[in-house]
């Protein structure tokens, strides 16, 4: 009798577990899910090339600007764009050139990432179109993804950027490099990113910054480059292939230890009875 007892109290703490599991899974996604931005939807409105984007999704607490004098203020009448993926027909921007692909076309294998959408700098001047998101309330973590940072054979164009991390006084707190980029004819050539995205990412041990610039630090005309940019995590660091928020087995464990006092409990009652 005790036996079965037993049996139908770890059926219970399973079920108990794997819906908590499920629970805390599915709040977290939901959680991180609200802050990301791939630029396939745009609150208020259809995605559409060259649609320029700026305060749209200020409902998550970010905006999005230009600041080419880098003084952390998006300058007046400079903003980013929207870009759709593949060559448009009457459109002499594109946000990158893939040398093995053409005009903003992912590499093999990347191409469910970039979608059908990026948010692109190209055509705006200054040092490459210096994008600038701009936070509501200070954020301790974030991710992003820049596209086909690449270069010439001759060494006489190379592409990188440097990922400024602003804090409230629009002071920079820290800095994140890009590689240099490469051949872009040479897709074999190490560190290539030609039609590929390089993630950054962090996570600061407080919640201190309000803003995050990025600055073309590579050696071509900052005038004829600009970003590429998607897959940005406003608040949370995400690593290239993304893994479940929590670890189902992780939870599964916390809530059989949690449970181990009352089933401990639930025999000595049973063993007395």
């Amino acid at each position: 009798m005790i036996a079965i007892k037993i049996t139908k109290t770890f059926t219970k703490i399973g079920i108990i577990a794997a819906s908590l599991a499920t629970l805390s899974a599915a709040t977290m996604k939901e959680a991180q899910a609200s802050s990301f931005i791939n630029f396939e939807t745009v609150p208020g409105s259809n995605p559409s090339d060259n649609l320029a984007i700026s305060n749209q999704f200020s409902s998550l607490g970010v905006n999005f600007g230009i600041d080419n004098n880098f003084d952390g203020i998006a300058d007046a009448g400079l903003l980013p764009q929207l870009e759709k993926v593949g060559q448009t027909s009457g459109d002499s921007i594109q946000g990158f050139v893939n040398g093995g692909k053409g005009n903003d076309v992912a590499e093999a294998g990347y191409e469910g990432r970039l979608g059908d959408y990026f948010l692109r700098t190209a055509g705006l001047g200054g040092n490459g179109g210096a994008l600038l998101i701009s936070y509501d309330q200070a954020t301790q973590a974030a991710s992003g993804e820049l596209w086909d940072i690449d270069g010439n054979s001759n060494g006489a164009r190379s592409e990188q950027w440097e990922v400024q991390l602003l804090g409230q006084d629009k002071s920079i707190l820290d800095t994140i490099t890009s590689p240099l980029g490469t051949n872009s004819q040479n897709h074999l050539a190490g560190g290539e990113l030609d039609g590929k995205p390089w993630l950054f990412s962090f996570k600061r041990a407080q919640a201190d910054v309000y803003g995050i610039r990025f600055k073309f630090t590579g050696n071509s005309d900052p005038s004829k480059v600009g970003l590429a940019f998607d897959n940005f995590s406003a608040r949370s660091a995400e690593s290239q292939s993304v893994p479940e928020p929590v670890s189902l087995l992780g939870i599964f464990a916390i809530g059989m230890l949690g449970s181990g006092s009352l089933l401990k409990k639930k025999l000595q009652k049973d063993t007395i009875s």
